[in-house]
């Protein structure tokens, strides 16, 4: 409880309010009653406390560089070990030097506890339109179709809707509720209840002349207890009601749906990131199967031609009947991956076309083989920039969520307290009920203390309590991930380039020697053996290559989108693009 110290503050507040109320004898006694009631009530409001504990963001082990980021000097220096080269020192004696630096680590231990910070999410940094560091038109126009007609993006956009308006709700439990509520009733009751205090008056008539009065005159009256058999019942009233916030539970249920809109905006932000993420990796995946094919069309074309040869010779007797069914086969097998590699491109078609929003049955890609080099990515960005991620930013804002909800269930076990006014007009005749003797009203403090609940407080409380632990450890986790994709897609940038550097030398060589087996077939020095198997070693080198370049692209996104987006609008260096100029398929691609 955040207000213990106001104790006192609230028991002088009380008795000023009285001593100022107590002076004024000339109002009337509902006037002074309201008026107390409002005094009393403001100061319970102004003093009041939140119950629960105050939010403070964990902290979380952040590494300041990454593993896989560029290459230091000393990446492969092979670390010390903990105990002493020498051979003066032995294994059962210690190096004091060894204990004095010991004893320092743990006082700077103590001074900065490890590699823990606290939570700072900066998923407010704008990301900018990341994708156009790749200079392709087309994608940038694929990135502006997606952000206009994503369905995802839509449901994420009115779970933000959805979400500010629960804080709208939650600010309105702060005021008065008044409700208007005119009714109408007709009651059938039995009659002789005697033990009704209801009194009904019922003539007495003469049966004979009295006193000069005629036969049937009312001489008297007598009376009974009971109800009359029917009865109309006329009700028109205002009923106003309004919590007061003593253990500040309204405010940490506000302070928690605060907490979920703006986890549904981190939400949005991902959902934006995901889908635009996933239209450039399947743009780039969709571009590098068309290069896929094209070479697939063009090794097509040369197993036929080797058919050809390998029947002509078959015809004149130079070659065998194993050699025509191995040019058979492989012109079969070459066809079957072409069409496999054409259902593979349908599909991610097919995605492409959903993520734009559009039907797959009327999207249609045309083809565009991959020829141009990624741009370079930095890869010496701080650890910092994952503060930017949706993702994090939403794990931060649920645990603040769960975290204000522990003080509502500990706000369950205080007393509620309540200020009820009612007003208006009762009566069983329609015609006088508005006037001012049928006037009624109703006002002053309920209190709700809970005194038995069958554990469902302490139930309620303990569920709060591993919400918050659990949304905690969500949040580490979400941490980590990021960790883990931007160590993975780092390792991607830097091998898969390496590793294409070396599918280039191996696409050489594999062709040179595809040249020199087809040489000696022709000149009858081998079988088509030979041929055979250079020729698939060429094929499955070039396209083989061709995936690598595709992959470049592809990992570059996933790094872009580990980082949390774009770098341009924050304090991290924008990256270093090639000159397209300096790659004549790109400035082809590009036109």
């Amino acid at each position: 409880m955040r207000s213990g110290k106001n104790g006192k503050k609230i028991k002088q507040s009380i008795h000023k309010c009285l001593f100022f109320l107590n002076k004024h004898q000339k109002a009337s006694a509902f006037a002074l009653s309201i008026q107390k009631i409002l005094f009393l009530s403001s100061v319970l409001v102004f003093h009041s406390c939140s119950v629960g504990p105050d939010y403070k963001p964990p902290k979380v082990d952040v590494p300041s560089s990454w593993k896989w980021g560029e290459e230091k000097k000393t990446a492969n220096k092979p670390k010390e070990p903990l105990a002493s080269k020498t051979a003066s020192q032995s294994k059962n004696t210690i190096d004091p030097q060894s204990v004095d630096s010991l004893k320092k680590a743990i006082e700077e231990a103590k001074k900065n506890p490890g590699k823990w910070k606290l939570a700072a999410p900066k998923d407010f940094v704008k990301k900018g339109e990341w994708w156009k560091i790749f200079n392709d038109p087309v994608l940038n126009q694929l990135e502006a179709e997606a952000e206009a007609a994503n369905q995802q993006i839509k449901m994420a956009m009115a779970n933000v809707i959805e979400a500010r308006a629960g804080v709208g709700a939650a600010l309105s439990a702060f005021f008065p509720h008044t409700n208007f509520t005119p009714s109408y009733q007709r009651w059938k009751l039995k009659t002789h209840l005697p033990w009704l205090p209801f009194i009904l008056p019922e003539p007495i008539f003469s049966t004979v002349p009295i006193n000069g009065l005629p036969a049937g005159s009312i001489i008297g009256t007598t009376h009974y207890y009971g109800f009359q058999p029917t009865l109309n019942m006329w009700q028109v009233y205002l009923n106003s009601n309004w919590e007061l916030d003593i253990w500040g539970k309204l405010r940490r249920q506000l302070e928690a749906a605060k907490a979920e809109a703006q986890a549904s905006q981190a939400e949005l932000e991902g959902a934006r990131l995901t889908i635009h993420a996933d239209v450039a990796q399947a743009y780039y995946l969709l571009r590098y199967l068309d290069s896929q094919l094209e070479v697939m069309e063009r090794m097509i074309r040369v197993y036929e031609d080797n058919l050809k040869r390998v029947e002509i010779r078959y015809k004149s007797g130079l070659s065998n009947e194993l050699d025509l069914a191995r040019a058979k086969t492989d012109l079969s097998r070459i066809k079957s991956q072409y069409i496999a590699l054409e259902s593979h491109r349908a599909k991610v078609e097919n995605s492409i076309a959903r993520l734009l929003g559009q039907p797959a049955s009327t999207f249609h890609f045309p083809r565009k083989p991959l020829k141009e080099e990624p741009p370079e990515i930095p890869t010496s960005l701080p650890s910092e920039i994952l503060e930017q991620r949706p993702d994090i930013a939403q794990a931060e804002r649920e645990m603040a969520a769960t975290n204000a909800m522990i003080g509502v269930a500990y706000a369950a076990y205080f007393p509620s307290v309540n200020l009820n006014a009612y007003f208006g007009f009762f009566n069983t005749d329609f015609g006088q009920l508005f006037t001012w003797p049928s006037n009624s009203w109703i006002y002053g403090p309920l209190i709700d203390l809970p005194i038995f609940e069958g554990g469902r407080l302490l139930a309620n409380l303990m569920q709060a309590r591993a919400a918050y632990e659990k949304a905690v450890a969500s949040y580490r986790e979400t941490i980590l991930s990021a960790f883990e994709e931007v160590e993975n897609a780092l390792i991607g940038v830097r091998l898969l380039e390496e590793e294409q550097k070396v599918e280039d030398e191996l696409v050489e060589s594999a062709r040179k020697q595809y040249d020199l087996a087809m040489d000696r077939f022709q000149r009858g020095l081998s079988h088509y053996i030979e041929v055979d198997t250079t020729e698939s070693l060429w094929l499955n080198a070039i396209l083989t290559d061709i995936a690598l370049r595709g992959e470049r692209f592809i990992v570059r996104i996933a790094l872009i989108r580990a980082f949390g987006g774009g770098w341009n609008e924050s304090s991290m260096r924008p990256p270093q693009i090639k000159n397209s100029e300096s790659n004549p398929s790109a400035k082809r691609q590009t036109k």
